[in-house]
């Protein structure tokens, strides 16, 4: 990699970074009022569930991710990252 392209994120990051700001102006209040009320609920539930996907299908919620590392092994990764 070049040398001035070290401290450059990726486009991937960039795209990423992009999307997360325009989700948190987007529902920048009902964040707060999920911090404000306790954080009792995650806030993927609250947010996702609750909010964005409320009365509609919410079953993308629930898949499971597998990722293939290069050893040939499956991986599974959670977009929620939970342990």
């Amino acid at each position: 990699m070049p040398f001035e392209m070290w401290d450059k994120p990726s486009a991937e990051i960039t795209d990423l970074k992009s999307k997360c700001e325009n989700l948190l102006e987007t529902y920048e209040t009902e964040i707060e009022d999920w911090y404000t009320q306790g954080e009792e609920t995650p806030l993927m539930e609250y947010l996702c569930r609750d909010t964005i996907l409320k009365n509609k299908d919410a079953s993308c919620l629930n898949e499971k991710f597998v990722e293939e590392v290069s050893s040939g092994k499956e991986k599974k990764s959670n977009p929620r990252g939970e342990l």
